[in-house]
């Protein structure tokens, strides 16, 4: 239980991390299951919540069940600039902070798809799998966007194709 509490409290810093390193943005308009933003846009996954808890721009799988565990799969969407990082610098910046993130942790996966850079990695935490999927792209300027979905690793197979289906409806406006 004690271990869970953490993992739950280093995915929220995570979060919160992110949010003030990242660059501050306000909300302009969900409409017709987008969410959109001065200069972008990105599909809201079917009956997610939008929820002000794990960051800025979370939305919240609230039907989801997990018996005795009450994680629930978010999304997440933050905008940080480079500072000086070259890209590749900032991969390898974002999957530290992952790897902080909890003592056991795989990179599962990692590779360019279009103009998006995913890492799935799967964090081991107090007898629980969790799957933390990111999809990272380049903005205007010195500035990248990253769409992360946190999921319970037993739910991998149903929320990766939510996963893929908001990062992939991500639009530069």
């Amino acid at each position: 239980m004690i271990k869970k509490t953490i993992l739950m409290a280093l995915i929220l810093i995570f979060g919160v991390l992110c949010f003030f390193y990242g660059k501050s943005i306000d909300k302009l308009d969900v409409k017709e299951g987008y969410y959109a933003m001065q200069g972008y846009s990105f599909k809201i996954p079917e009956g997610w919540q939008e929820t002000n808890e794990l960051g800025p721009i979370a939305f919240l799988n609230v039907s989801e069940n997990n018996g005795d565990n009450p994680f629930k799969s978010y999304v997440f969407l933050i905008s940080e600039e480079l500072k000086g990082r070259s890209p590749k610098q900032y991969f390898d910046y974002i999957k530290a902070k992952v790897k902080e993130s909890s003592e056991n942790v795989e990179i599962l996966e990692e590779k360019d798809e279009g103009s998006f850079h995913i890492i799935i990695a799967k964090v081991f935490e107090n007898e629980n799998e969790y799957i933390i999927a990111m999809a990272l792209r380049k903005g205007v300027s010195d500035t990248y966007f990253v769409v992360s979905l946190n999921s319970l690793e037993s739910n991998w197979e149903t929320t990766k194709p939510i996963f893929e289906e908001t990062y992939r409806s991500f639009k530069l406006r």
